[in-house]
């Protein structure tokens, strides 16, 4: 837990227990106090569990209980005897099952009831295996083995490295390549959709949740394309503004309204405001995913690649007023700059926390150029480049050039 966390859980502290669970049911409006809340509940009721069997162990040591055993229940439900050992050995078998089943389908139900719990769940086992690790590793290897285990991973950091750096290189290219060229090799069937009219350009990036990473492409249009859009026949005259009544009536979904950032203190938090009933306009699916190279050259296969499913089916929002539009991708685009400044920012905030654990670095100011040293000169230079660094339109412009083709009316170069 952080500090920026910390006013999520004040929030959670003056709220009744159908307050809390209606915050696990709805995770979306505080993600972070939903899912400190799900791991509190979890730690509490394993402490409770325990506590619960130490006292059981005393109580059965003071008063047993007589209870049937299982050749009595067989006898005398199921008609049995002494002698009928198969039988019984199936009684016991589907005993067996029959609790399995009931605890399995328990399990399942509380999961799809409250999927929270298992998302905290997951990251306590998480941080135990992780904490059981580093326990064994630090308790019973030798300084041999140890030895061993550093060059070991030494070895495989510098074979990573080889191998995200070839990666790296195969799409280290700027605005250059035939895309139908280069289409056609990964994906022939779209190739042949590429003509001058769509001003088509193919990007390329690496992705993906293993390693070594995959590669990624995308086709983007710079062209005009025939579309319905917003002229589609479609009643934009209804749009109404949703009241808190109704928000708090029928329980909100992710998505609805306006999703604005909110500060508290030194953290930032979404929030959704109430937004107008668009359930009847247009709404735009582009089914331009990014696709993996690998699974069409190196590999085919019939699996479908998640992150392909995960962009494909990403709905845009798409308002019938083209300056709306322009000032949602105005806003989106400040958003991402002010998102990409706070990660600096807290960087460096992280990064000075570290050092201020050492008294003597708190002691001392960071110290600015010292002209009256010789080497002045590089110490302006490194701290102009660091300063060209934080210009987040030319990161931006160098983003959306990396790894991309030319567009199909670009003429290509000519080597002579």
């Amino acid at each position: 837990m952080t500090s920026h966390d910390i006013p999520e859980i004040w929030y959670m502290a003056d709220r009744g227990n159908l307050s809390l669970c209606n915050l696990v049911k709805r995770p979306w409006d505080y993600p972070m106090g939903a899912q400190h809340l799900a791991a509190i509940v979890i730690q509490k009721r394993v402490r409770g569990l325990l506590a619960r069997l130490s006292l059981q162990g005393l109580l059965r040591s003071r008063k047993k209980k007589m209870k049937m055993g299982l050749m009595h229940r067989f006898i005398a439900l199921h008609n049995g005897n002494f002698e009928d050992k198969e039988h019984f050995r199936h009684f016991c078998a589907s005993r067996l099952q029959a609790w399995y089943k009931m605890k399995n389908v328990r399990w399942r139900y509380h999961l799809d009831r409250h999927p929270m719990y298992h998302i905290a769940a997951m990251q306590i086992q998480y941080k135990w295996r992780m904490f059981f690790q580093r326990t064994l590793v630090h308790g019973d290897v030798t300084p041999r083995e140890r030895a061993v285990i550093r060059i070991q991973a030494a070895w495989r950091c510098y074979t990573n490295r080889r191998i995200y750096r070839y990666y790296r290189d195969l799409i280290n290219f700027r605005n250059s390549g035939d895309p139908m060229v280069m289409l056609r090799a990964i994906n022939p069937s779209e190739a042949s959709l590429l003509d001058a009219s769509t001003n088509a350009q193919v990007r390329f990036r690496l992705g993906g949740s293993a390693f070594p990473p995959t590669i990624y492409y995308k086709i983007f249009t710079r062209g005009a394309v025939c579309d319905m859009n917003a002229f589609s026949p479609k009643d934009y005259t209804t749009a109404r503004q949703i009241g808190p009544r109704n928000v708090n009536i029928r329980p909100s979904r992710p998505g609805v309204g306006v999703t604005k950032i909110i500060r508290v203190g030194n953290a930032y938090y979404g929030a959704t405001q109430c937004g107008t009933n668009t359930g009847g306009w247009y709404r735009r699916w582009d089914n331009n995913g990014w696709r993996p190279v690998t699974s069409k050259v190196i590999a085919p296969t019939t699996d479908i690649d998640p992150i392909t499913v995960a962009t494909a089916n990403r709905p845009r929002a798409y308002h019938h007023l083209r300056v709306v539009r322009q000032q949602q991708v105005i806003r989106q685009r400040k958003e991402k700059k002010r998102q990409w400044m706070k990660q600096l920012y807290m960087d460096h905030l992280q990064g000075k926390a570290s050092d201020n654990n050492n008294t003597d670095i708190v002691a001392a100011a960071e110290p600015a150029i010292d002209f009256d040293s010789p080497d002045w000169e590089a110490q302006a230079t490194d701290m102009f480049n660091w300063a060209d660094k934080l210009d987040f339109d030319d990161y931006v412009a160098n983003w959306t050039t990396l790894g991309t083709t030319t567009t199909v009316q670009d003429e290509l170069p000519l080597v002579t």
